[in-house]
């Protein structure tokens, strides 16, 4: 079965955005975008499906794109997107999302799919690609599935990655962080991919995340999906709430893209 990108939709701006966004990433391979709405109540689904239909129509005429599939089911939101997702062998999913008020639904749906990432967007496009990517690591050996993604993405954008760490006193962690630094310069390296590696401060180490990112400007940030959470509800700083508004964010599970890619094993 061809896979797909998935856009679950729900009729705002920032599913339009998402909608957007997911045709940046589809256009490369030419993946069919599936846009699926989840009802109430079967009596609306044929009105739910006229309407999206008309957004499907506005799409193609905006773009060109004209693999698009627009899918009206009744159900759980969580139930029905990760069966539909997973029925239809999506290879990643794009989704409109409402900051931190709907964080703990957003993190219940990413890890529910395990094998499926998640691009999360709450802004327009900026520049119409992901050419800057920014990689905040730690020690954990599991966010090398990060590289492994920035390596697909730079395969469709020629990306310049950014991977930025904790300056930590821990020996042993720093030892661990210099491991997964170590297997990013060897994976970008071979694949002549440009990167830059830049330490920031372990206190309010995603605070300075954002103050770095401000700095090179990037298109997509890369978390694994058990410390998006913890990234967003750490940032305490005004100027940098708002960064992380403009900011799309792919989340990815443990795992997930050495499966997808062909990557390594680690």
């Amino acid at each position: 079965m061809e896979r797909c990108v998935l856009v679950p939709y729900e009729f705002s701006n920032e599913a339009n955005f998402a909608l957007n966004h997911a045709y940046e990433i589809a256009k490369f391979e030419k993946l069919p975008i599936h846009i699926l709405y989840v009802a109430d109540s079967d009596k609306m689904i044929d009105e739910w499906q006229a309407e999206l239909e008309k957004v499907a129509e506005k799409f193609k005429k905006d773009t060109g794109y004209d693999k698009v599939t627009t899918v009206v089911k009744k159900g759980s939101p969580f139930d029905v997107i990760h069966e539909y997702g997973i029925e239809q062998n999506a290879y990643l999913a794009v989704m409109g999302v409402h900051g931190i008020k709907t964080i703990e639904k957003q993190v219940k749906l990413i890890q529910k799919f395990v094998k499926v990432p998640f691009v999360l967007v709450q802004s327009p496009l900026a520049f119409g690609e992901y050419d800057r990517i920014c990689i905040p690591i730690d020690g954990d050996k599991k966010s090398r599935a990060k590289f492994i993604w920035a390596k697909y993405l730079n395969l469709i954008f020629e990306s310049h990655v950014y991977v930025v760490y904790p300056k930590t006193n821990s020996e042993s962690r720093q030892a661990d962080i210099n491991s997964n630094l170590a297997f990013a310069t060897s994976l970008f390296a071979d694949n002549a991919i440009e990167f830059d590696v830049e330490g920031v401060p372990e206190d309010d180490f995603y605070d300075n995340i954002y103050d770095y990112m401000r700095g090179v400007s990037p298109d997509l940030v890369l978390y694994m999906s058990e410390n998006y959470k913890k990234a967003f509800t750490s940032i305490k700083h005004p100027r940098n709430i708002e960064l992380s508004k403009k900011i799309p964010v792919m989340c990815v599970n443990p795992r997930t893209d050495i499966v997808k890619l062909g990557g390594f094993n680690y």
